[in-house]
């Protein structure tokens, strides 16, 4: 007689599943109230402090990549607060989503104050990130570039306000 494959790999299926939960039952029902292993809760007691680490203020070398956009992103700047944008550094799709905004955009850039510092956060998907700090603002941009060396991807907000180191939990 042929068991047509369906069927069979269904039976195998429900076979093993069943075995598979009369055993974790099985051991279950065999368990003590003791463990094989106890370890410390991590959040009991007082936390630990890590050694304080020199930081370097500013890096000895910048990657390439790293320094093209933060020199990309200040000349941006600095021509959006002059309140015009050089639409020949972006993409063809960049400019036209940018053009029908850039007095808005110019308007943005121009509320924020004096460039103060530009400080390289790491690089997602392709593109660099930057903490960008003006007179009145922190703000957090996203630079990418195209093949043909324009920007591609440009993105930017107000930094999220540094969170609140959290309350140690009491014991009780």
């Amino acid at each position: 007689m042929r068991i047509p494959s369906k069927s069979l790999t269904l039976g195998l299926g429900l076979a093993l599943a069943v075995g598979l939960t009369s055993g974790a039952a099985l051991a279950q029902d065999n368990a003590s109230d003791t463990a094989a292993a106890s370890l410390p809760n991590a959040f009991d007691g007082t936390p630990r402090t890590a050694p304080p680490v020199a930081v370097q203020e500013t890096p000895t070398a910048e990657a390439p990549d790293v320094a093209r956009g933060r020199e990309t992103l200040i000349t941006l700047i600095e021509d959006a607060q002059d309140g015009t944008l050089d639409f020949s550094a972006f993409s063809e799709d960049m400019t036209s989503r940018l053009r029908p905004v850039e007095g808005d955009l110019t308007g943005a850039i121009q509320s924020f104050g004096a460039l103060e510092t530009i400080a390289y956060v790491g690089r997602q998907g392709g593109a660099d990130m930057f903490e960008v700090r003006f007179d009145s603002i922190l703000t957090q941009w996203v630079i990418g570039f195209d093949a043909d060396d324009r920007i591609a991807i440009l993105l930017f907000r107000e930094a999220p306000p540094a969170e609140a180191a959290p309350a140690p939990a009491s014991g009780s």
